[in-house]
């Protein structure tokens, strides 16, 4: 319990942080923008690239990255099944609930939390895998065809994958480790040295990103759905997760591992889909702020059960 707490003590000073720094325009208007671009074009992949180099491919792509998997499209499908039978809801409304309690924001909080939580980053990379190559396109394509009543074409999907700077430098990496290449110290510090720089630029465009917010607005009609994306993401996929990681023998550290990685907070990127397709974009930024929010709770608790 003591390792998250610091951890959180750290994920939400940086925060604070970045918060502070967009109240006082030391950044200029574009502050955001820039640290959001810098990570996901140059630090994250830099990141993500040094992680394998260093990692256990097998384990990176293994049972870990099948947990993620599983829980995440089981806890989307259900959320989508129930709510269609339970409630009036359809269209852009069931798609942004079933993606915000299920899409979990590996890429700005699951190499923080990795790192400071778990101690190690290379825990964060089935997660980010699995959503970059598999769910985001998955949910962009649903998306696209509940709100424009056209499907996109597989070529336009496979592009979009393709150009999504995450997915190439692991597809790098994950060459590199296959084929044992073994790349000198020195050609590797200036990626190392950029990769550095992805945790606290996440956490600072965060921040940021919180000012001039007004969460849970009674008129938007939003608030029942909220509460169900919120306790689907930080209760029903921790614990399918933990369901899965016992099924598939695992214990001590590595099931603590799964377990919080499923408990990470809604992704940003579900906002910007959202806000793309004008689909309940008040929805998707809420129920992120209250699962970023939540999630400590959630990691106190599963710290305390697990004995972690």
């Amino acid at each position: 319990m003591a390792g998250v707490l610091s951890g959180f003590f750290i994920v939400w000073c940086l925060i604070a942080i970045g918060w502070i720094i967009g109240r006082t325009g030391v950044l200029g208007e574009h502050g955001r923008f820039v640290l959001n671009r810098t990570t996901f074009f140059l630090a994250s992949p830099c990141l993500v690239f040094t992680s394998l180099l260093e990692s256990d491919l097998e384990q990176v792509l293994s049972i870990p990255m099948l947990i993620a998997g599983v829980s995440g499209l089981v806890s989307g499908g259900l959320l989508l099944g129930v709510l269609r039978l339970f409630t009036h809801r359809r269209g852009p409304d069931l798609v942004v609930t079933a993606i915000s309690g299920s899409v979990v924001n590996g890429a700005n909080m699951g190499f923080p939390i990795a790192a400071y939580v778990l101690g190690d980053t290379s825990h964060a990379l089935p997660v980010i895998l699995f959503q970059q190559a598999i769910y985001t396109p998955l949910y962009l394509f649903v998306l696209h065809a509940v709100t424009t009543k056209m499907r996109p074409s597989p070529a336009g999907v496979l592009r979009n994958i393709a150009s999504n700077p995450t997915i190439v430098a692991a597809v790098i990496g994950i060459v590199l480790v296959l084929c044992g290449v073994k790349l000198p110290a020195v050609l590797l510090r200036p990626f190392d040295s950029i990769a550095d720089m992805a945790i606290p630029a996440m956490l600072l465009a965060y921040g940021i990103s919180l000012i001039g917010s007004a969460p849970l607005a009674k008129d938007d009609g939003y608030r029942g759905l909220i509460a169900i994306a919120t306790v689907s993401k930080l209760a029903m996929m921790p614990l399918l997760a933990l369901g899965l990681g016992l099924l598939f023998g695992l214990g001590g550290h590595d099931l603590f591992a799964v377990v919080v990685m499923a408990s990470l907070p809604t992704a940003q990127n579900v906002f910007v889909a959202a806000s793309q397709y004008k689909a309940a974009e008040n929805l998707a930024r809420d129920t992120v702020l209250l699962t970023t929010v939540g999630t400590v709770v959630t990691l106190l608790a599963l710290s305390g059960i697990m004995g972690t």
